[in-house]
């Protein structure tokens, strides 16, 4: 799928399919509409700004809770904490 417009990803963040965006300069970003998305999301994750671990912690929980709707919870590194977000002790990434 092509990366979606701004109209698109104004509809994914209604429809919780994307994170809203406050201050940047478009109005959703992580937009997981499918398997693949899913995985573009989750190699993502280090490039989240701001760059704290609170910050990708947040993002892994929409990313967690989007592969739980969409049935792909095995896709997840095992590296993160399902319940937290969080790397599990001794991850890296």
């Amino acid at each position: 799928m092509a990366t979606p417009g701004n109209e698109e990803l104004r509809a994914l963040v209604r429809d919780g399919k994307a994170m809203p965006a406050p201050g940047q300069d478009r109005p959703g970003r992580f937009p997981i509409r499918n398997r693949d998305d899913l995985a573009k999301a989750i190699r993502a994750v280090g490039r989240v700004e701001p760059a704290t671990e609170e910050e990708r912690a947040r993002v892994r929980r929409y990313i967690i809770r989007r592969a739980r709707e969409l049935g792909a919870v095995a896709d997840l590194p095992e590296s993160w904490d399902l319940t937290t977000g969080r790397l599990k002790d001794g991850a890296d990434s």
